[in-house]
């Protein structure tokens, strides 16, 4: 294969990795909603809860099908809001395809909008802006699509229906929601806690006369809350479709990191810098 043959791939592979952190980004706490609150406002305050801290850590996903070896893929990240607008920086580790290479994304002004998205070749020694994934696509063959990583805007949403009941034991309203942009689900179940707001799973389905096909939990007790804010460490996934099992962790967290707004631009892709806390290698 040629090296530009391979360099081809390799940043194919790329535009398949970028992501913004709907699922890492932090929770944080709220009142808990009033007994026939109205499912709009519940679903707006669970999306808005989501967005509110600057955060490091070690993200690993694993994915499992039957008795196969589980697939890993590990890297680090950091997220901040600057003017409104979530930033992402992140370094891969594994698989070793991607070990080295560093992104930076930008969201748009617009919800509407791809983020801005760029990264750094070790292979070129050189930023290459990409364009975005589709929402469809399998992130690096696990259970979780692009659109999973990517941050939800509720004004997406059109909010049908809520029903009280219970997570893991917890006491929680299940809201029912249809997407109004080209999603890959038809119907999407939020369980939202009544404590203190926070997403404790979806369910998608494809008709709404069929069983979800994907389930993601994040189990209360490994929802680290601390400085404001309440992040999920763990999210699981199910996927009936593809007969598939992933955990995504997160380990060396920080919440309320204190960032500095230069480890966000085009220089700090250039050079690569470690994120500041980071002790994995």
């Amino acid at each position: 294969m040629s090296q530009r043959s391979a360099t081809q791939r390799q940043r194919v592979r790329v535009g398949r990795l970028l992501l913004t952190l709907a699922l890492l980004t932090p929770t944080a706490a709220a009142a808990a909603p009033e007994a026939n609150g109205d499912a709009q406002q519940l679903l707006d305050r669970a999306f808005d809860q989501r967005y509110s801290c600057s955060i490091t850590g070690v993200v690993h996903i694993a994915t499992r099908k039957g008795d196969a070896r589980a697939r890993d893929r590990r890297l680090h990240i950091a997220a901040k809001f600057m003017d409104g607008r979530l930033h992402t920086y992140a370094i891969f580790r594994e698989p070793q395809y991607v070990r080295g290479m560093a992104f930076l994304g930008v969201e748009s002004d617009d919800p509407h909008q791809s983020e801005q998205q760029f990264v750094y070749l070790p292979s070129m020694a050189k930023v290459r802006r990409v364009s975005g994934s589709q929402p469809t696509d399998s992130f690096l063959g696990t259970d979780l699509s692009y659109h999973d990583f990517q941050r939800q805007h509720p004004d997406r949403y059109r909010a049908t229906g809520v029903a009280a009941g219970s997570s893991d034991g917890e006491a929680s309203r299940t809201v029912s929601v249809v997407p109004i942009f080209d999603a890959p689900y038809s119907l999407a179940e939020y369980e939202i806690a009544d404590s203190d707001g926070a997403i404790l799973g979806t369910r998608y389905y494809k008709r709404t006369d069929q069983r979800a096909y994907k389930h993601m939990r994040m189990p209360r007790q490994h929802i680290v809350s601390g400085n404001g804010c309440s992040v999920p460490t763990r999210v699981i996934v199910d996927d009936r479709q593809r007969g598939t099992h992933t955990e995504l962790t997160i380990s060396e967290l920080r919440t309320n990191a204190d960032l500095e707004d230069s480890l966000f631009t085009y220089t700090s892709l250039e050079a690569r810098r470690d994120i500041p806390g980071i002790t994995d290698r």
